[in-house]
Formats: C-alpha cells, sequence, structure tokens
C-alpha cells in the first residue's frame, strides 16, 4: 500500500467515526471562517463541490452563499474525458447522485460555466498538511482542472482538524491549495503554492 493509499485509509476512518451532529457542529464553524476570509468576500463566482459520505458538510455553505448573492457552481465529472464540467445552481434540490454517489446538478435544470470566470475555488481533500499539501480521492480531477484556471484564482480547501497531517508525501505534479480551512483556524499556504507553480507550469 503506497503512503498515500494508507493516509486516506487512515484520514478516512477517522473522519467516518464523526457523528452526523459532531460533522454540522464542525461545519458551522468552518463556514464562519471560510465567510470572513477575504477571498470569498471578493468572489462573485464561487466553485464548491456537494459533500457526500462524511465530508465537511456544504449545502448550507451554498444555501448561504446563494443567499448573500453569489453565484454558485457546481462540477459534474465527465468520466469518458476525465474531467470536470461546471454548472451554476440556484436550487439545491436541483442534485442527483452520479455512479459513484456524489450529488452532482441536473442537467435539465442548470446551466452551463465557463469555468474561467469562477473567482474562487473550494478544493475537496481527503487529507491535507499544513504547507498545503493535499490527497484528493484518486482520479485527479481537480489536479487537471486547476492546471486549466487562471492562476490568480484562489484555491481553499474546508477539512475538519483530524484530516490535517504535518506532512503529506509530495509528487512532482503536485500543487498545494492556498488555504485550508477548518473548525479551528486557518492554514495559509499560496506562496507555496506559487512557488510550485512557477516550478512545474513556468508561471
Amino acid at each position: 500500500m503506497s503512503p498515500k493509499h494508507a493516509l486516506r485509509r487512515i484520514t478516512r476512518a477517522k473522519r467516518d467515526q464523526l457523528c452526523a451532529d459532531e460533522r454540522l457542529e464542525k461545519a458551522a464553524a468552518i463556514e464562519q471562517r471560510l465567510f470572513a476570509e477575504p477571498e470569498f468576500g471578493k468572489a462573485g463566482t464561487i466553485l464548491f463541490y456537494a459533500a457526500f459520505g462524511s465530508e465537511v458538510p456544504t449545502i448550507a455553505m451554498m444555501n448561504d452563499a446563494l443567499m448573500l448573492g453569489k453565484t454558485v457552481v457546481l462540477p459534474i465529472t465527465d468520466t469518458a474525458t476525465s474531467s470536470l464540467v461546471l454548472r451554476t445552481i440556484t436550487d439545491l434540490d436541483h442534485l442527483k447522485p452520479n455512479r459513484y454517489g456524489i450529488p452532482e446538478p441536473v442537467i435539465e435544470n442548470t446551466a452551463l460555466f465557463d469555468a474561467t470566470a469562477v473567482d474562487l475555488v473550494i478544493v475537496p481533500g481527503m487529507v491535507f498538511d499544513e504547507h498545503g499539501g493535499r490527497i484528493g480521492y484518486g482520479g485527479g480531477y481537480y489536479d487537471r482542472f486547476l492546471r486549466q484556471i487562471d492562476p490568480a484564482v484562489p484555491w481553499l480547501s474546508i477539512a475538519f482538524e483530524l484530516q490535517i497531517v504535518p506532512r503529506i508525501p509530495s509528487e512532482s505534479h503536485d500543487l498545494p491549495v492556498d488555504k485550508i480551512i477548518t473548525e479551528e483556524r486557518v492554514i495559509g499556504c499560496r506562496d507555496n503554492r506559487i512557488e510550485r507553480m512557477r516550478d512545474i507550469l513556468g508561471y
């Protein structure tokens, strides 16, 4: 078993042990911190993700963002092209589980959205470290997507504190996020992300 796979497995088990009430309580604290961040305040259009399983719940966050007048965008996983297709959503009842059980926008009730117009990306993940390192779910969808958008667009992640480890094994293509927001703190990592993008992509 690879080190990354082992970290995914251990962290998922810890996250799964949280009861529903604990997840909601911690998610409320995470939302408060997220909404107070300047990147969130400035953003008109936010790419969220619809949580599934024991992830940090995001439905209330998206509803509250809509109430603030933000444009909320969600991804559809296109397995044929291994890419994310973005759609705007104004009613969170217009979601249905995909083949993996992840809620996604119903095409008939949502509109296609140009990824280049996103102001802020909320990047999901299973494990994070204090340098912005991230382990996703193994599909690489966000890794590919993030390379296609303007590097000035902030990448923020939300996670429970139990998902933070001292250091994640890094591969040459890995890109860190700008900030990780937990129920306890905000971890700033943008300098690491910019440095890595210069090294990998030549920015």
